[in-house]
């Protein structure tokens, strides 16, 4: 269970990332962010205190090199296959957390970009 929230715990980092980088975090953008949350503790049983981490992550600001990194560290905890379906996940969630307030914006789409070739993603 540990691995499933460290999965869901840097989706919530990546979406708040993703959804600050134009410099504008749309009310759209932040609801998408807390839905695809709050389906996941319905998937699993979360407890009120990995509740609060994962909900706190979305009051910080992140960089790119901290996605990246923490990324990184969370892949080594995977097997090839693993990885290769939680960076597919990864990258899904993105596109729609850049897409969800009906405008891709240019460092959006740059940070995506960078994104994806850290992980030598097309």
């Amino acid at each position: 269970m540990e691995k499933i929230f460290n999965v869901v715990k840097l989706m919530a980092k990546m979406g708040v990332f993703f959804a600050n980088a134009d410099g504008i975090y749309m009310d759209r953008e932040n609801q998408y962010i807390k839905k695809f949350l709050s389906s996941i503790e319905r998937i699993g049983d979360i407890t009120t205190e990995l509740k609060g981490e994962v909900y706190g992550v979305l009051e910080s600001k992140h960089t790119l090199h901290e996605v990246i990194a923490d990324t990184r560290g969370l892949l080594e905890g995977f097997n090839v296959e693993e990885r290769q379906a939680i960076l597919k996940a990864i990258k899904s969630f993105i596109k729609k957390v850049i897409r969800a307030d009906g405008h891709v914006h240019p460092l959006e789409k740059e940070n995506y970009k960078l994104w994806k070739q850290a992980f030598g993603l097309s």
